[in-house]
C-alpha cells in the first residue's frame, strides 16, 4: 500500500509520529491539504519534503522553471478548486478514447484530491509533483493569464499570444485556440470625444462579462475597493 505524506515525512526524519498526528488533526479541522499544514504551519522544510517524495514515490518531479501549461487543461477546473487542493492541470492527452490530464500536485499521495479532480474533470489523471510554493504561484498566474486579453500572433495565424509582458519567472502559456482581444476590437481613437467615454466603458464591461472574462462578483469587488481608496 502506498505511503501517505505523513508517513513519508516521518521516514525522512522531518517530523515524528506525534507531529504527524497533530498535523493530520489540524488539516482535518481546517479543511486544508496536509502538505499546507506541514510546510506553512509546522515549518517542515519544503525542499526536503519534495526530496523525500521524490525518493519514496515513483511520481516524477517537475522543475518549476520549465512548467508549460495548456490553457485548455487549466479550464477543466475552477481556480478555487486548484487553489484549495493545491493542484495544477498542465496538459491534456488522449490514450485511445480516454482523456488523460497531466496534474501537478503539491502532495501526489493525496488520493482524495485526485478523486475529486477525476470526478470534476471527467478524465483520468497522470500525477506529477510540483513544490507547494510553485503550485500556489502558478495557479494565480495561470488563471490570471487565461483571463488576459490575447491577440493573434503574426507568425502563426492559428495561435495567439498574450499582450502583457512576461517578467522573470512568468508562466509561459501556449494558447491553441484562435481568439481576438476584446479590447483590440475597439479602436483606441474611438474613445473620443470625452463625453462618450462613460457609455463606451459601460459597453466594454458588458462585453467582458458576457465573454466570461470578468464576473459580476469581481466587478463589484473592484468597485468596492476603488470606493474605499477614494
Amino acid at each position: 500500500m502506498p505511503k501517505t505524506l505523513g508517513e513519508i515525512a516521518i521516514d525522512a526524519g522531518l517530523i515524528n509520529k506525534a507531529t504527524a498526528a497533530k498535523a493530520g488533526k489540524m488539516a482535518e479541522e481546517r479543511k486544508e491539504p496536509l502538505v499546507v499544514v506541514l510546510v506553512r504551519e509546522l515549518g517542515v522544510d519544503e525542499v526536503q519534503l519534495v526530496a523525500a517524495l521524490r525518493k519514496q514515490t515513483r511520481v516524477p518531479l517537475i522543475d518549476p522553471g520549465e512548467v508549460q501549461i495548456d490553457p485548455d487543461a487549466l479550464r477543466l477546473l475552477p481556480r478555487d478548486t486548484c487553489a484549495r487542493l493545491r493542484v495544477l492541470p498542465l496538459a491534456i492527452a488522449t490514450d485511445g478514447a480516454t482523456k488523460v490530464v497531466r496534474l501537478a500536485m503539491a502532495d501526489p499521495t493525496d488520493t482524495t484530491a485526485v478523486a475529486e479532480v477525476e470526478h470534476h474533470a471527467r478524465c483520468e489523471i497522470d500525477v506529477a509533483t510540483l513544490p507547494l510554493s510553485a503550485i500556489e504561484e502558478l495557479v494565480e498566474k495561470g488563471y490570471r493569464q487565461i483571463n488576459t486579453a490575447v491577440v493573434s500572433r503574426p507568425a502563426n495565424p492559428g495561435a495567439t499570444m498574450f499582450v502583457t509582458a512576461r517578467g522573470k519567472g512568468a508562466l509561459p502559456l501556449d494558447i491553441t485556440e484562435s481568439e481576438t482581444s476584446v479590447t483590440a476590437q475597439i479602436p483606441l481613437m474611438s474613445l473620443h470625444p470625452p463625453d462618450d467615454v462613460e457609455l463606451r466603458l459601460t459597453a466594454l464591461i458588458s462585453v467582458l462579462v458576457a465573454k466570461g472574462l470578468v464576473t459580476e462578483a469581481e466587478l463589484v469587488e473592484a468597485l468596492v475597493k476603488l470606493k474605499a481608496i477614494t
